[in-house]
């Protein structure tokens, strides 16, 4: 079993794995080089797991010990096989679904595990969260200037969601869009008392984080989803750092921690916001009746 296949197996197991576990293979899968390239301790330090969670990863793949799991990958950068995470990620994910398929009974049995999968990434989701985060959050998007909210290819979905609703319930809330080759636009004008929201997953999209970080060097502060604690937002939003984990049975991976933490934090705002909130809500579902835009509609009260 080489570096491949390694990587196959891994995100098979991946759901089945405890938190550090997990954490110690993802961070396999997102820095494949890593393996090859540092000391088991330092793997450790950069996964954020102790050091015998890597030999348990390796074990738990069938391999004696890390020493094995480390040789594979070696292999692959002496087979030109490892370009970095953004070359395996996709492909990576695509075996790990195949792999699971063939174990599961028909496609209902997938189905089943699928469906498992992304209910504990919510369970996951919300085990992570604190009261006071999430209250300050609340707050912020609450009395900030502008939100901006800010997410690239699979968290673009979970970006627009959050400021789309966001914007029924508070004024000045835009979304992120680069389509016409201009992203320096979204930080015009940025300021302390705006807010943005980024979001990423591994292997991490440079232009949300070069954003982020340009925000808050403007003086704005920075509310920030990603995929596990040691994501760089992480450290530019501190406390205000929400895990939505990604790994599931979906393809290229799951959103739908990212989709809920985005959903709780304009429910939170809204509550946050009270009368302002509701009659700014009223007016604009108002508006898109009159539109015509639903084909079930009645005049909103």
């Amino acid at each position: 079993m080489e570096s491949d296949q390694t990587a196959a197996a891994i995100a098979a197991l991946l759901p089945e794995l405890g938190t550090q576990m997990a954490a110690a293979a993802r961070h396999v899968l997102a820095h494949p080089e890593d393996v090859a390239v540092f000391s088991m301790r330092e793997l450790a330090r950069r996964a954020g797991v102790p050091p015998v969670t890597m030999v348990r990863l390796a074990q738990r793949l069938g391999l004696a010990g890390y020493a094995e799991l480390r040789r594979h990958y070696v292999n692959g950068v002496r087979a030109g096989r490892l370009l970095g995470p953004a070359a395996n990620r996709n492909a990576d994910a695509a075996r790990g679904i195949a792999a699971a398929a063939a174990r599961s009974t028909g496609a209902l049995g997938f189905a089943a595990e699928f469906f498992a999968a992304e209910q504990e990434i919510l369970h996951r989701s919300l085990a992570g969260l604190n009261e006071a985060a999430l209250q300050q959050a609340a707050t912020l998007l609450a009395q900030a200037r502008r939100v901006q909210v800010v997410g690239r290819r699979t968290t673009y979905p979970a970006a627009f969601a959050l400021a789309y609703a966001l914007r029924k319930a508070r004024p000045d809330v835009s979304l992120a869009d680069d389509t016409a080759g201009a992203p320096e636009t979204f930080l015009e004008d940025m300021a302390p008392g705006d807010v943005v929201v980024a979001i990423s997953f591994a292997p991490y999209s440079r232009l949300t984080q070069s954003l982020a970080d340009a925000a808050a060097q403007a003086g704005a502060r920075v509310i920030g989803i990603g995929d596990a604690p040691t994501a760089p937002l992480a450290k530019l939003a501190g406390a205000l750092f929400f895990v939505a984990p990604t790994t599931s049975r979906a393809f290229p991976e799951s959103a739908v921690g990212a989709l809920a933490m985005g959903n709780l934090l304009v429910a939170l705002t809204v509550a946050t916001l009270g009368a302002p909130a509701q009659q700014r809500i009223r007016a604009n579902e108002r508006r898109i009746v009159a539109a015509g835009e639903y084909l079930q509609a009645r005049t909103a009260r």
